[in-house]
């Protein structure tokens, strides 16, 4: 499946981000790549299958951390499968 990855990356950036204010208190790109290290052993977007973008989209959106763009993600998601 063709998915726009870097799409993907920014959603997984923007929920990583509200993750860390929420729970943390602040945010820095430190924080940021550490966090997507321990969820997914990559500390890269760049360096994920398409499958581990997914997940890890699916993972943030299931904890809330994407409720501001949850309305974007179903277009997305349709998008990607019309490919």
């Amino acid at each position: 499946m063709d998915i726009h990855r870097h799409t993907y990356y920014g959603l997984i950036h923007h929920g990583i981000k509200s993750l860390l204010v929420d729970r943390v208190g602040h945010f820095t790109e430190l924080d940021y790549h550490e966090y997507l290290s321990l969820m997914t052993g990559k500390s890269s977007c760049f360096s994920m299958s398409n499958e581990e973008l997914q997940v890890t989209v699916d993972n943030l959106k299931s904890e809330g951390y994407l409720e501001d763009l949850k309305r974007l993600i179903p277009k997305l998601e349709e998008s990607s499968l019309e490919r």
